[in-house]
């Protein structure tokens, strides 16, 4: 329940993060509940990507696909990156990347330099998702998307630059986290590794940093309510395809990565459900990156030495799992 200011009386906080929120706020950055409408919400999110992302060089292709859906008349869009590194992989792994937003902000653009990064350091393909959000389109559309593509994409490697014998993982951020924690539970025989960045696994919110940091200016209390409110109802929050940590069966699950923040009201529920991975046999790994706030993972352009370091974990996690 701390401000920002008794937290700092806590926590040491690395620079990064402070000159974020400075330069947010000069920038003149509102929150997503404050937004006139949805739409202004997402240009918030996109502008803020456009400020802090930063650019790479990508030396590679990049490519469009509208991946076939009972869902969506016209395919679900997807970018698939190949850097030319790929070619020195004998069977380059194939990664599937949901972006994050609460599944109501957010899109392939605001994920497009972290993908491009981990295709070229990893290297491996990378499939940047473009899935429905709320209000327009609610629980359970984007879990409905993820699967799509995923099946789409195990049936499609050569297609996408990869083949036969390349490895499929599943990942993203917040609420594309929890999407690749459900995936991974669907469809456990073509996936072969998940890398979750604090993502969102139980809606129930039970856990100390969530009161902790519920007026943190990452992802607030009052944020985390106006995202469940346009995509969500209460009633569906305790089922396990908007809360995985709630499924009985964790057995034969694709070995994990669970990045996380420090100063993140989901930090605790991510540490709970690797603990749930572990006791039920699976190999799972934590890294908390100290000082950061949620939301850094897509920021390299101002997040430098804490994505670096987080990325790295990631590069070499798919290094290990292709």
């Amino acid at each position: 329940m701390a401000d920002l200011e008794e937290l700092k009386q806590k926590y040491k906080f690395h620079d990064e993060t402070l000159s974020y929120f400075k330069l947010r706020a000069e920038a003149g950055f509102g929150s997503y509940p404050n937004a006139p409408s949805v739409e202004a919400a997402r240009d918030i999110n996109l502008q803020v990507t456009k400020k802090f992302a930063g650019e790479i060089e990508f030396d590679g292709s990049e490519k469009e696909f509208n991946v076939p859906s009972p869902y969506v008349p016209d395919g679900i869009p997807v970018t698939v990156y190949k850097s030319k590194n790929c070619s020195l992989v004998v069977a380059p792994s194939i990664f599937v990347f949901f972006h994050g937003g609460g599944n109501v902000v957010g899109s392939r653009q605001t994920c497009d330099v972290i993908c491009k990064l981990f295709s070229r350091d990893a290297p491996c393909v990378v499939v940047n998702v473009e899935y429905r959000l709320g209000p327009e389109h609610l629980f359970p559309a984007s879990n409905d998307d993820a699967k799509c593509v995923v099946r789409w994409v195990s049936m499609n490697k050569s297609l996408l630059g990869a083949v036969n014998d390349s490895t499929i993982g599943v990942g993203g951020h917040s609420a594309g986290g929890r999407l690749a924690a459900v995936v991974s539970q669907q469809l456990r025989s073509d996936i072969d590794y998940q890398i979750l960045i604090y993502p969102n696994v139980d809606y129930r919110r039970q856990y100390a940093s969530q009161e902790e940091f519920e007026n943190f200016p990452g992802l607030s209390k009052e944020m985390t309510q106006w995202f469940s409110k346009n995509y969500i109802d209460d009633s569906k929050k305790e089922t396990v395809l908007a809360s995985p940590i709630l499924n009985e069966k964790f057995n034969c699950l694709p070995p994990a990565m669970i990045i996380l923040a420090e100063f993140d009201v989901l930090r605790d529920a991510g540490y709970a459900y690797h603990e749930k991975l572990k006791k039920a046999g699976i190999r799972s790994q934590t890294f908390c990156v100290k000082g950061v706030t949620h939301g850094f993972f897509h920021l390299p352009g101002h997040f430098k030495e804490s994505c670096q370091r987080a990325h790295e974990k990631v590069c070499k996690f798919i290094k290990a799992s292709s």
